[in-house]
């Protein structure tokens, strides 16, 4: 199986510029591809192309013969459809079609007709086969009469992945299957593909979960891809090497470009002089030296060109390094603390006896399962919600600042720049700088905010409660809509935020970079406390 990408381009008719250009690589039996790059760089656009569903603007996809089989596998809502149907119509449609008809709530007529329908299929047959791939995929038998629709995001991936699997599928295409899965599924999604026996390319903005998959990374970004050898931190390593390069290279030919600039105004003056004298003397001595020095000087330009292109080409490198830091309260003593606090959902319980204290400056990362009442545990800590027991006392003179999962601005018209002014009273220049710390740069901070990605709002949001100075920094999945670079500079600037910080996350890279004290939660009433994390995976 090989699939070429050569050159490709691709506008959307929309656009005055392509998404991308110049993309050239290859998909085969061994690939294990991980795509990273900005929101909106092109990475799904890419995927369509991989698959067929788009045409290149420019460049070809070339498929091997026969072509192969490709399974695209994306987050998707499911229909009402029950499991074991929607797995056994991927085998063969009349047999989805025959499953559904012979249910026991069916007309008793139309199921014995089904009924030999299916048998006459070799259904049977291919019901076991079908029985093995769901439970092998993790979806135990009770799910199998569900309907599609009614699954976790996380069950719905594994259905996905059992029907791309029993499709006998040459490729699988996974565009973001770490969105909304815990740390734990995660771990088992990765398991599953290290041990998986054809290719698969995956688009995912979890840099331990490419470390454990890929075996290459395509960046793709500012409209160019390049593709990596090794897992994403061998490809920061060769970016950082690169980086470090290129400052040389730039250091280098600034020094010569100076050198030289120097040089060619000596060799002008001296050249003037001996014009001068030519002028005077009726000696051919001196003419034919001011031509030497002409000669000389314009290789001397030539050099200072070929410096100057040189110098160019590296400098984006070094105005891409910066620091980020987020201003915060340097408030000491106890922020908040829960005692023995016990939290329900129905008629079961998340956590129980529950107590911690969070103190100034100190930064803790909340751990778990979804559903393990992780997002309870910060709005309790807020006081938004009551404890069914326990105390949890909050200083009433705590400045908190709290960013949900998903945030609502009722902002369309505003400009980041003035919505962070407004909140917090500081200067444009301070706006600027604490929005640019967040990655909203240059022209973004006076874009209407109905322009901007869900990712980037979520950006400003946090630079308005950011500007005010809270003595508590409260995140509830930081990481939702965000890209990698989004999240690492989020990451730099809070591992370095001086406030106390409280954040849910299912990324352990930023959890082991920011974090400094853990609790995680099962789901089941226990909990532990560390303070120190090891993240999931060999």
């Amino acid at each position: 199986m090989q699939i070429t990408c050569t050159d490709l381009s691709f506008s959307y008719s929309e656009q005055a510029t392509p998404l991308f250009e110049g993309v050239t690589f290859a998909v085969s039996d061994a690939s294990r591809l991980g795509i990273i790059g900005p929101n909106g760089s092109g990475k799904s656009t890419l995927l369509g192309l991989l698959t067929g569903r788009l045409h290149p603007s420019a460049g070809a996809v070339t498929r091997s013969r026969p072509s192969p089989r490709i399974a695209l596998i994306e987050m998707d809502t499911g229909d009402s459809r029950l499991v074991m149907t929607s797995a056994l119509a991927v085998c063969n449609p009349l047999l989805g079609t025959a499953w559904s008809i012979i249910q026991p709530d069916s007309d008793a007529d139309s199921a014995t007709e089904a009924a030999a329908e299916f048998a006459a299929q070799g259904g049977y047959a291919v019901l076991a086969d079908v029985q093995r791939a769901l439970a092998g995929a993790g979806l135990p038998e009770e799910l199998w009469g569900h309907t599609v629709a009614s699954l976790s995001v996380g069950e719905r991936l594994w259905l996905r992945v059992a029907e791309a699997l029993l499709a006998s599928s040459n490729l699988l295409i996974l565009d973001e299957p770490t969105s909304h899965l815990d740390i734990q599924k995660r771990a088992e999604l990765a398991a599953m593909l290290q041990d998986l026996d054809r290719p698969y390319v995956v688009v995912s903005h979890d840099r331990h979960f490419l470390d454990l998959v890929s075996t290459q990374v395509l960046e793709l970004t500012h409209g160019r891809a390049r593709l990596y050898a090794g897992g994403y931190t061998t490809y920061m390593a060769t970016v950082k090497a690169e980086e470090e390069h290129d400052h040389d290279i730039y250091a280098v030919q600034t020094r010569k470009v100076k050198q030289l600039r120097r040089a060619i105004g000596r060799v002008k003056e001296q050249a003037g002089s001996i014009e001068a004298l030519a002028y005077k003397s009726s000696s051919g001595f001196f003419s034919h030296k001011a031509a030497k020095m002409e000669k000389r000087a314009k290789a001397m330009r030539t050099q200072l060109e070929r410096s100057l292109a040189e110098a160019r080409t590296a400098k984006p490198f070094i105005e891409k390094t910066r620091n980020y830091a987020l201003e915060g309260s340097t408030r000491g003593g106890i922020l908040v603390s829960l005692v023995r606090v016990t939290a329900s959902a129905g008629d079961r319980t998340l956590f129980r006896d529950l107590s911690l204290t969070i103190r100034g400056g100190e930064h803790w990362c909340v751990l778990g399962p979804n559903g393990a009442g992780k997002s309870t545990l910060l709005q309790m800590m807020i006081g938004q919600r009551r404890p069914d027991a326990g105390d949890v006392m909050l200083s009433p003179s705590v400045k908190v600042g709290f960013v949900p999962q998903q945030i609502i601005l009722d902002h369309s018209e505003d400009l980041p720049i003035d919505l962070v002014r407004q909140t917090s009273g500081i200067g444009s220049q301070e706006a600027r700088i604490l929005l640019g710390t967040l990655g909203i740069e240059d022209n973004q901070v006076f874009q209407p905010m109905y322009q901007l990605s869900a990712g980037q709002q979520k950006r400003v949001f946090i630079a308005r409660l950011v500007a005010a100075k809270p003595d508590l920094l409260v995140i509830d999945e930081l990481e939702g809509n965000l890209a990698i670079d989004a999240v690492t500079q989020l990451e730099q600037a809070l591992s370095v935020f001086p406030g106390a910080l409280v954040m849910v996350t299912h990324d352990v890279a930023l959890a082991e970079a920011v974090g400094q004290h853990f609790i995680t939660l099962d789901g089941t009433g226990r909990w532990s406390q560390e303070n120190t994390y090891a993240g999931y995976g060999a």
